[in-house]
Order: C-alpha cells, then structure tokens, then sequence
C-alpha cells in the first residue's frame, strides 16, 4: 500500500476530479474514504486494483480522477475512518479477536459478544447486501449499552454514535458516506419506526427537502433502555440482551477506543475489500428457521462469503432468538385464528362458522399454550377484518363461510405465518395441492 498524491491539481483541489464517498467498479476495483492529513476536513480516498492499495487525496480510474468530499468538522471528529489497509489472517480469527474485545473490556456473554461481531463485520458489506442488519440491544443498565455501542464504533464501518433521533434529522445525515448509525434512544415515535424500517431496503428513498429524495439505507445498533420501545424494532434485526457476566476487567477509555479503532478499523477494511465482490447466494439450508428469521439468517451467512463454516456458525447464534419467535408465534391471537380455521376447513364438516363459536375455539388454544389474556367475539371479528377474511350477518349473528374463496386466503395465511399444520398436506383437499405444485416448480 503506498500514499499516491496526483499532480493535476489547482490550488488544493483535482481539475475535473469526480467527488466520490466510495465506489464499487465492475472490473473489481474499490474506491474507500480514509482518513487524510491532520488538520484536514477532507478524507483522502483509498483505490484498490484487487491486488495493492493507493492512498491519496485523489485517486485515478478508468480515466477518471476521483477525490473525496469536504466534511463538516465535528462530522470528520465524530466518525472514524481507516488510515490504510492491515492483513487480517482468516475471517474466523478476525470473527475472534472482535467478539474476544466484548468479553474482555464489557464482560459480556460468549454468544453475545459473538453476535456483536457479526453485526460489526456485516456494517463493511451493506451495498453488497440487499438488506442491512439492525441490531436491537437490550438491557436495564445504561453505562454498559452505552459502552457497546462506543465499542460498536471501533470496529463498524464509518460509525456514528447519536442519541435522540428524530425522523427530521434522519433525514438529514449523510447517509451516502455509508454510515453505520449508532443510536441511544429514549422514545421511538411510531414515524421514526416507519423510517428506520424501511432504511433497513436498500433502493428505498424517502422525501426530504425542497421536493429531493434521500436514501436513508445503511446498518443500525440501537440501545434503549425501555425494553418496550424496542419490540417494536425487534422483528428481523438481531437481538442482544446486555448483562455483565462477571466485573468489568478492562476499562474502556478514550485512549483505549483509539487503540481499538486503530488496531481492527485497518483489518476490517482489508475483509471488505477482499469480500465485496465474493457475496452471493448462501447455500445454508435455514429451512428450520421461522420465517420471522429466516431472512436475517440469510443476510447474516452472506456477510462471510470466504468461509462457509463460520457463516453457519453465526446463523446458529440466531437460533435462541428464533426459538422466541416461535413462543410468541405459538401464542398469538392471529396465528390461532388461522390455525383453528385450517383445522374446520380441512374437517369438511360445515359449510360455516360463528364468530362467537371461533372465539371459544381461539381461547380454549391459546389458554392451553399459556396465554392468559382472554379474547371476545367482536375483539375476533376485528382480527379476522385485519387477516382480510370476509365476515357475513345471519339470524344466528356473524359468521364465515367455509367457502373455496376463504380456504384459499386461509392456506395464504398459514404460509405466511409459517404455521406448523402447512407440513401436513390432504390430498382432498385442493389448495394444499395447489400450494405443493408452487413449491415443486
């Protein structure tokens, strides 16, 4: 790796240089913001040809001249970025050595600091992935989630430790410098929800000012202490419930983070750089997983293309947040409703339902798996409203027709929830056949 500064330069700056926050090309080069000169607000840009990196405030390829953008100063103070590249050894010894820092300095968990890690080494591979893993960090004790994320900020891409965000400032960070945000959040209003969602899709823009669209896409670590504010995000990110397994060994000071930083950021930016264009479909068979997980299983394993072993080793790392999924599945009201009405369906023996005959049903399954709460025929009316099956008045009061129309949506259904009776197939019965000819094509 060499420092290449170019002589066509007026002044302080490129002629005709292109700003560029990084770039992925075809032909395998890779363009990387760096940290330049002390004093600066200007990273220098890192070109790598796949074989040797250049350093320099600007680089050249494919007969263009690339340089990087001026930065707000407290921007360029806040966000760490490499000062050159570091071999790493293997992805498992790098895996290793970034779960062994939360062990060490936060005592944390084995399997915990081992999800910290993964999350850490899927921040350097989100344009390479068409959903970005969130992480939802759990825990009563804020020093210590707040020492995971400034941990999170030594060794993520591009971090940024912020609090209290809101939709309006979301929309206003430089997301396009491929940032990994790192939030400590008090209150996550229903909007903010929405937003930090749908940034997790890459291709999704959102309005912002002056009738300009922005591409909020990248990965997110969020700690908050209420653990109530964070169910709401808790679908498809991964979960880490944050505790001290034992004193504190090692404390995490601003010159221990700097030791930190400067030791893992240069490692991870030479995994990227030798991974980005190695990311492709996992041939992990993640069939076991519920639906809830299955896809954050499928992004995580991409995350370690070179080795096919530890991506499998990371996906099972997932498997204790899956088997809650399943609890929560195995007690929720609309799961039981489709589940009770695949069972009459498949009887054959009524053409209809009562609402308040289905109520019963869903209470006395529900009660059965542990649910206290205790559900009225209008309150199942409404449900079957939101699961769009349809709902008809006779002198006996409200019912659902077993017809072919509501068997389709509640075979649709049960897919959906990936509900445990969809394995057992009735070859009576058309739907079930319908949907195996799906799966076999």
């Amino acid at each position: 790796m060499r420092r290449n500064p170019t002589e066509k330069t007026a002044g302080n700056r490129a002629i005709n240089a292109k700003p560029s926050t990084g770039e992925i090309f075809a032909d395998g080069a890779i363009i990387e913001l760096v940290s330049g000169s002390l004093g600066l607000n200007k990273p220098f840009l890192l070109l790598w040809d796949g074989k040797k990196a250049n350093i320099g405030p600007f680089v050249e390829h494919g007969g263009c001249v690339y340089e990087a953008p001026d930065l707000a100063p407290s921007l360029c103070r806040a966000m760490r970025l490499p000062s050159r590249t570091i071999a790493y050894g293997s992805a498992r010894s790098l895996f290793a050595a970034i779960a062994d820092l939360f062990r060490h300095h936060l005592a944390l968990p084995e399997r915990e600091s081992r999800l910290l890690a993964s999350f850490s080494i899927s921040t350097w591979l989100p344009d390479c992935l068409s959903t970005a893993l969130g992480l939802a960090i759990f825990g009563s004790e804020q020093e210590l989630g707040i020492d995971v994320l400034r941990l999170l900020g030594c060794v993520c891409r591009h971090p940024l430790i912020l609090t209290e965000l809101t939709p309006g400032a979301f929309r206003s960070l430089p997301m396009h410098l491929g940032l990994t945000l790192l939030l400590a959040q008090q209150e996550i209003t229903p909007s903010l929800h929405r937003l930090l969602r749908a940034s997790s899709y890459r291709g999704m823009h959102s309005p912002g000012s002056g009738g300009k669209l922005v591409d909020l896409y990248g990965p997110k670590a969020i700690f908050c202490g209420n653990d109530a504010e964070l169910d709401a995000l808790s679908a498809g990110v991964i979960h880490v419930s944050v505790t001290r397994s034992e004193p504190q060994s090692s404390a995490l000071t601003e010159q221990a983070q700097s030791e930190i930083a400067n030791s893992f950021q240069p490692q991870l930016l030479m995994y990227r750089l030798k991974n980005a264009g190695k990311v492709q479909e996992s041939p992990l068979d993640l069939s076991t997983f519920t639906v809830a997980t299955r896809q954050l299983a499928r992004t995580l394993a991409l995350c370690f293309p070179e080795d096919s072993e530890l991506a499998r080793d990371a996906v099972q790392l997932l498997r204790a947040q899956d088997d809650e999924v399943c609890g929560q599945s195995h007690r929720d009201v609309n799961s039981a409703i489709v589940e009770i009405l695949w069972a009459i369906t498949h009887e054959r023996k009524q053409r209809e339902v009562q609402v308040d005959e289905l109520a019963k049903y869903v209470n006395a399954l529900l009660r059965s798996r542990g649910e206290t709460l205790m559900y009225s025929a209008e309150e199942i009316g409404w449900r079957l409203k939101t699961l769009n099956i349809p709902r008809h008045s006779s002198s006996a009061g409200r019912q659902i027709l077993l017809e072919r129309g509501t068997s389709r949506s509640v075979h649709g259904l049960a897919r959906s929830y990936d509900l445990p009776c969809t394995q057992r197939k009735d070859a009576g019965c058309p739907d079930c056949k319908e949907a195996q000819a799906i799966r076999s094509k």
